[in-house]
């Protein structure tokens, strides 16, 4: 799959603007600050429907504009979609050939998408919410309906949260918690189910692709502790009991405490965690192999490799594993696209197409 153009108003700072790509490497080039990056956001932003970088879509509109528009041609297993994104405050429309989506999963996994941000460090490095979000997402890409669980699953998080904070009455709480916790129960066990499942392809290829980069005697292990408890069938079976035995730990502390918004996931190296324990280049070689590794999971699904966004990345890696990176790219039939500040002779010796980014202005050389 490839997008074919894309073209962009009011889109941070591009005010109108158009780029028609090729099916192989294309290589976004300038200093910094030029708007390289933001040509990535605007295509994962039609992928997902949600931007990468920022939590709040009115960042996206170009300043001192009321909205953006986005839209582009992409190529899906020899059919055409055009997918357009339109925003402005208190109004969001996706199109997939012209018809609005009422709900993101009607409209995610249309076209796949892995991007590569420097800031994808955080994967490793932070707290499970980073990797939580990262599972989720590739989740979604290839189950839409993914989406729709995590949603109904937070609604029913919020209601029981105001419930918590607002109800004095101690046995019409209890009444009502109980109603709560068995549809958080229900909605909540599907999305271990699929949290678990998509743990286990990671793992197993990520560990095969971070011992070729790093080394063959390096033993990882990627684990999903679900409700503190590594085993699934465990986990769900103990599901309810865990919600009833801690209801009144809830009660006192007035809000939402256990359940797989509160989940983890584990990246060991030689039994360690790599949050505490990992080197930063360990780490980095970890965030590559995470990549790399849900590119084939998406393969695998799809049939075919999705649309590879690296945002000068190669700049972050040393060159062992930017040589690495670079074969990948090289020898298998994918769309990426890579943003640089300077030529890399291995790159632009390999047929690739190269536009210049200054200002929000690109031409292609």
């Amino acid at each position: 799959m490839y997008i074919k153009d894309l073209y962009l108003v009011n889109f941070r700072n591009y005010q109108e603007q158009k780029i028609d790509f090729q099916p192989g490497i294309n290589l976004l080039m300038g200093s910094n600050g030029q708007g390289k990056t933001n040509i990535l956001e605007g295509i994962g932003y039609l992928i997902s429907g949600k931007s990468a970088r920022c939590k709040s879509e009115n960042d996206l509109i170009r300043w001192g504009e009321k909205n953006f528009y986005l839209s582009g041609s992409f190529l899906v297993s020899e059919r055409l979609f055009m997918l357009e994104g339109y925003y402005e405050t208190g109004k969001k429309v996706m199109k997939i050939n012209q018809l609005a989506c009422k709900r993101l999963s009607d409209y995610v996994g249309t076209v796949n998408g892995v991007s590569f941000y420097p800031d994808d460090l955080n994967i490793v490095k932070k707290g499970p919410n980073e990797r939580r979000r990262f599972i989720d997402l590739l989740i979604a890409q290839i189950r839409p309906t993914h989406f729709a669980l995590l949603n109904a699953y937070l609604r029913a998080v919020h209601q029981k949260n105001i419930l918590l904070k607002n109800e004095r009455n101690i046995n019409l709480l209890r009444i009502q918690l109980q109603a709560w916790n068995e549809q958080i129960c229900e909605i909540g066990s599907k999305i271990i189910i699929n949290r678990s499942e998509f743990t286990d392809k990671l793992n197993t290829h990520c560990r095969k692709i971070f011992q070729s980069i790093f080394s063959d005697e390096d033993h990882l292990d990627i684990i999903y502790q679900a409700l503190g408890k590594k085993d699934l069938e465990q986990a769900l079976q103990s599901f309810p009991e865990i919600l009833e035995k801690k209801m009144m730990q809830e009660i006192e502390r007035k809000a939402v405490l256990f359940g797989p918004h509160r989940d983890e996931i584990i990246i060991y190296l030689n039994g360690n965690d790599t949050r505490i324990f990992a080197s930063q280049g360990q780490q980095r070689s970890l965030v590559l192999s995470l990549k790399l590794a849900e590119m084939e999971i998406i393969r695998n699904e799809k049939d075919e490799y999705p649309i590879l966004l690296l945002d000068d990345v190669l700049s972050e890696l040393d060159e062992y594993r930017r040589d690495y990176l670079i074969e990948y790219i090289n020898t298998l039939q994918k769309q990426t696209i890579i943003t640089m500040t300077g030529a890399d002779d291995r790159i632009t010796n390999q047929n690739a197409v190269v536009y210049q980014v200054s200002n929000g202005n690109i031409r292609r050389k």
